[in-house]
């Protein structure tokens, strides 16, 4: 029973922390990536990127679950997550105290 109890607090946190994050990419980053002529367009097309992973990633989860146990899920999880910082370190734009034309210059 404990262990069980362990693993379901482990898979509320890991939702808690993936859903954390959605939400601050989709709601607060993202948006300010794109002018303002585009923004809405540009925005759809990354929400439906990341709800096409949502569908898909439940059966990478399971297959990684049933060959690896939750090490693999957890290791999987930890590396696109260090994947995703270092993506954004290097590429991504930092928006702070500049309007969204003045980005547009830097994008292009």
């Amino acid at each position: 029973m404990h262990e069980a109890s362990a693993l379901l607090t482990i898979g509320f946190l890991l939702i808690v922390a993936i859903y954390i994050q959605v939400a601050i990419l989709f709601g607060v980053y993202t948006p300010e990536l794109f002018p303002t002529e585009v923004r809405l367009r540009a925005n759809g097309i990354c929400n439906t990127v990341g709800r096409a992973a949502t569908i898909v990633s439940p059966f990478i989860v399971l297959a990684l679950f049933r060959n690896y146990g939750v090490t693999g899920v957890l290791a999987m999880m930890v590396g696109l997550l260090i994947i995703h910082i270092i993506v954004i370190a290097v590429w991504g734009i930092e928006p702070a105290n500049r309007g969204l034309e003045d980005l547009e210059t830097v994008t292009t």
